[in-house]
């Protein structure tokens, strides 16, 4: 492909026609990712000259983004026969660039610069909380306890990367713009559904999907499609484990997003190791025979300490606390 080296940044001060049409050349060319470092410099310079060109650079990458998505859903097609598409797109993307459209846009690119814009944004939550934020595509994502994703939304394509901890995502439909979550080694794409993915200790990935279809990859291999009830847990030195779950199942593996735990059926070391994804207060549990005791029921994922003392009344065992542990050992 030929890449447009027309020179952008010699833009005469005022001519607001030659602005929009340069700040359109540079869109161009940010969308077909022909950009490298270098060109990137000079973006930055060029935005950074004159805050008209932020703007209209901005207006530019909505348009872009606006454009693209209405004729994949079939916009052009509902012109006559004869007429001819391409000149009242262009129109109404001129009107779209030089217009208040993009605003919102505009304003972020002011804020943050050219380069992290280009680049996305990280979203994290701190050990305890969880957060939950709208995308400007229209998807939301959940994030659990000590979660970070790097996002980025470009015109023909939404990324995620997982960095840490467990996600929950309701992504909106683009069939235009897939949407892809790398979490390690693992890819996760999809178009429109609600799931969750959650990057283990083991660098295994789990991923549960609560509506719609979800294809997973690793490495090179071919995708796994799953759809509604499915779980999937793939990557790591363990082995790739799929289970069909029921409804209730996937209710109480998102219980985390109400400040709750399901406990059922694990081991108390196990529930320790999930207090600890949520509290600097720690259950340590030293005698291994206790540490391999059944318990069960939901719980408050910033009570550790409400859950242990339950834990020790029911499995007669004894419970001493200080500043930040608490102690489960054989009762006397």
């Amino acid at each position: 492909m030929t890449r447009d080296r027309t020179p952008i940044l010699e833009t005469p001060p005022g001519d607001v026609n030659a602005l929009d049409e340069a700040a359109a050349r540079w869109a161009v060319r940010v969308d077909a990712g022909s950009l490298t470092a270098e060109d990137e410099a000079e973006l930055e310079r060029w935005t950074s000259a004159d805050p008209r060109r932020a703007g209209a650079f901005a207006r530019a990458m909505a348009a872009n983004a606006y454009f693209d998505r209405t004729a994949a859903m079939g916009a052009t097609r509902a012109l006559p026969a004869e007429a001819e598409p391409a000149p009242q797109i262009m129109i109404n993307r001129r009107a779209w660039i030089g217009g208040g459209a993009g605003a919102i846009a505009a304003s972020a690119l002011a804020i943050v610069g050219v380069r992290s814009w280009l680049a996305g944004e990280r979203i994290q939550t701190p050990l305890g909380s969880v957060r939950r934020s709208a995308l400007a595509d229209g998807s939301a994502v959940t994030l659990n306890s000590a979660a970070s994703i790097d996002v980025a939304l470009k015109p023909h394509l939404r990324t995620v990367r997982l960095l840490a901890g467990e996600v929950n995502f309701d992504v909106a439909k683009d069939a235009a713009r897939p949407f892809v979550i790398d979490a390690g080694d693992i890819s996760i794409t999809v178009v429109g559904t609600s799931f969750i993915v959650r990057l283990l200790e083991s660098s295994a990935v789990m991923v549960t999907v609560r509506e719609g279809i979800v294809d997973v990859s690793h490495d090179r291999a071919p995708a796994t499609r799953l759809t509604a009830g499915d779980q999937l847990t793939m990557g790591g030195p363990t082995p790739t484990d799929r289970r069909r779950l029921t409804a209730s199942d996937v209710d109480r593996i998102g219980l985390w997003q109400s400040g709750q735990i399901d406990l059922t059926d694990l081991t108390l070391a196990d529930a320790a190791r999930e207090f600890a994804r949520y509290s600097d207060q720690h259950i340590v549990i030293r005698d291994p025979a206790i540490s391999r005791l059944k318990v069960a029921g939901i719980y408050s994922t910033s009570d550790p300490a409400g859950f242990a003392e339950a834990a020790a009344q029911s499995l007669d065992l004894k419970m001493s606390r200080s500043a930040d542990t608490i102690l489960l050992s054989p009762g006397r």
